[in-house]
């Protein structure tokens, strides 16, 4: 080769090695725990949190003040949310709060048996796959090296009265603007997470003290948590509070266009506008039905059937969700708690008569305690 094509060849490596010409992205590894930084600049890495890929997403990063406004709201209308990228916002004006529940509600809580499920985080990658809406709160952490341990019990699920919500539901309300999905239903327990470097997550069993009544280490603190998965076991998880907290959605995206059923309505009677009209029957006969299955619950507590008060109860439940046995401020929650107590659940039926009678606010704590020892003493026994 000659000196003046040696010369030629060295030219072109030289500008093709030019920062100005190069397409390779820079080396990552640069961050205190060693992780790379290639990952944020794919595309996967810029929307790793869209809804697209994450329908049942956790809300550990919600406060006690979110907690208590969805459970207020989810009592009478079914969710609206705007959900994008790594942020979900509940869009409490979304609903009509003169005439509640005009957009659906949610049927009683159907309760499971459950299980301790556990997460671990130590990366990026897997914040976004398990917890997409924690990268808020817990992606600097990650992303600086500290790894993360969460516990889970999912002790039941409440699922929408619709299934499908369209944007003509939704048109006439400005609160509803920039709305993407509702809540189709969503799972109540507890959850507890915290800091790996803070935890034995080695040891086996519960961290949190799953199971255990309330007794958990002062070194298990929580970072994060939702109710109370000390309380959490399968036999009493429907009847106590701390396992009642919402910990994980699942979302449906509003549909495009006009709602069938509203269409409907608006044409002359045929196959579809009778079975709107047969709709409205059903919700008056189960209203018949649900006062006969509160008259069947006195019976059978009468009869000394605990349990078959509870099943009454249940199903009267199933028909009325806005006034559940299980609610203290309901006067058949009185009932519930002596059922519970006849069927063996003394505690529960206890804790249930207290916040019942707390509630009525026609007595102080000691009148309180002194009533709720003498049912707790005639259908449980002095203990």
């Amino acid at each position: 080769m000659t000196a003046r094509a040696n010369a030629f060849f060295a030219a072109l490596t030289l500008s093709l090695a030019a920062p100005g010409c190069t397409k390779t992205p820079k080396a990552g590894g640069s961050r205190a725990s060693g992780q790379s930084d290639l990952m944020g600049q794919t595309l996967a890495g810029q929307d790793a949190c869209g809804p697209a890929t994450h329908k049942r997403p956790f809300i550990i990063e919600w406060d006690a003040t979110d907690m208590s406004s969805f459970e207020s709201q989810a009592a009478d209308d079914v969710i609206v949310v705007r959900y994008e990228g790594c942020s979900l916002v509940v869009l409490d004006e979304c609903r009509n709060e003169s005439i509640r529940g005009t957009q659906g509600s949610y049927l009683p809580t159907q309760w499971t048996s459950g299980s301790l499920e556990k997460i671990d985080i130590s990366n990026e990658g897997e914040l976004y796959a398990k917890l997409p809406l924690g990268s808020a709160t817990l992606g600097g952490r990650v992303s600086g090296g500290e790894q993360f341990h969460m516990e889970y019990y999912v002790a039941g699920t409440r699922q929408a009265t619709r299934d499908a919500v369209y944007e003509s539901d939704l048109a006439s309300n400005p609160g509803c603007d920039g709305a993407t999905h509702f809540v189709h239903s969503y799972n109540l327990g507890a959850f507890a997470l915290g800091s790996s470097k803070e935890l034995n997550t080695s040891a086996g069993g519960s961290i949190y003290g799953f199971g255990a009544g309330g007794s958990t280490s002062s070194k298990s603190s929580a970072d994060k948590k939702g109710g109370d998965l000390a309380t959490c076991k399968s036999d009493s998880a429907t009847e106590v509070q701390g396992c009642k907290a919402p910990i994980r959605l699942s979302l449906r995206t509003i549909r495009e266009g006009e709602n069938p059923e509203t269409t409907a309505k608006k044409t002359p009677d045929d196959a579809a506008s009778l079975n709107a009209a047969g709709k409205v029957d059903a919700k008056l006969e189960a209203g018949a039905n649900s006062r006969a299955h509160l008259e069947s619950a006195m019976a059978k507590i009468n009869a000394g059937d605990g349990k078959g008060c509870l099943a009454e109860l249940n199903a009267h439940d199933k028909l009325e969700p806005e006034r559940k046995s299980t609610e203290p401020k309901v006067p058949y929650s009185h009932t519930r708690s002596k059922c519970l107590m006849q069927s063996g659940q003394c505690d529960a039926g206890k804790e249930l008569m207290r916040k019942y009678f707390a509630a009525q606010g026609t007595m102080d704590a000691k009148t309180i305690d002194l009533v709720v020892k003498g049912d707790f003493d005639k259908y449980c026994g002095k203990k």
